[in-house]
């Protein structure tokens, strides 16, 4: 796998070399680590974004907020992947809402308790939550090494398990297959490496793969990629679409050397 990350890495600075300029001061194995560890955070979000398709098209009952249950379905796909990797994404994904608590959320006002959202922190935990509760060989170390207590680990099968028993029992019952389109719009010159780095991962495909095969979904099914003049990922109920923008690509690039003391020292 790093193999492969490193390859991906000298290939997308052949290819952009002013994007690329930006990881230029870090060694080859530490922007091969960013180039992953973005990739694997689109992918959780490219998974919440499905689980709001899903709650929507399916007709599946939300108890509590729709972003929390959309994190849970999310969460819940991925751990039962079982493979190294998926792991690792999952950890990446942790990392990521802790360090954007870290860059954004310093300290609360008003708006942030009556959001639809979650704190950054919170979500961070909770998917901790369900990872050590689902399988605490694996996901313990992980858990102890971000302050998870341990009586709270121990209330996390709990956790797990009810999420488990949930969401089995709702997709379980929505087998494929399903039409389902991408479409990459050009990224332009400035954000050329996000765009190489999002194609190449292959996180896009990889999802819709699966909406194609596991879930009978009425009507078309569309995956975009494209500039949103933010960085964001999103939803949209009139459509059936998924988009994802090339700027959320960038900021988990540039979120990752950032934090890259931070991140270094936590793996």
């Amino acid at each position: 796998m790093r193999k492969i990350w490193l390859l991906l890495t000298v290939a997308l600075m052949a290819i952009v070399p002013a994007a690329a300029a930006e990881f230029g001061d870090l060694p080859k194995h530490q922007r091969a680590d960013a180039l992953r560890y973005a990739a694997n955070n689109s992918l959780f979000t490219l998974y919440h974004e499905t689980a709001h398709l899903l709650i929507d098209k399916l007709n599946l009952p939300v108890l509590g907020r729709e972003e929390d249950a959309a994190d849970t379905i999310a969460t819940y796909v991925m751990l039962e992947k079982k493979s190294p990797d998926m792991n690792r994404a999952l950890q990446d994904a942790a990392e990521g809402w802790l360090t954007t608590a870290r860059n954004y959320q310093a300290a609360f006002n008003i708006e942030d308790y009556t959001a639809g959202y979650s704190p950054d922190r919170h979500r961070a935990y909770q998917i901790m939550c369900l990872m050590v509760g689902a399988d605490g060989a694996a996901f313990r170390k992980f858990a102890n090494s971000h302050g998870l207590a341990s009586g709270r680990q121990h209330e996390c099968a709990f956790v797990y398990e009810q999420a488990y028993q949930s969401v089995s029992s709702l997709l379980s019952k929505q087998t494929g297959p399903s039409r389902v389109d991408v479409k990459y719009f050009p990224a332009g010159r400035s954000l050329r490496l996000a765009e190489r780095a999002l194609r190449r991962s292959g996180v896009i495909e990889k999802v819709a793969d699966e909406l194609r095969t596991n879930f009978k979904i009425p009507g078309r099914v569309l995956m975009t990629v494209r500039v949103c003049d933010e960085p964001n990922a999103f939803y949209d109920t009139t459509t059936s679409e998924i988009i994802f923008c090339y700027e959320l690509m960038e900021e988990f690039l540039q979120s990752y050397s950032a934090d890259l003391p931070t991140a270094v020292n936590q793996r």
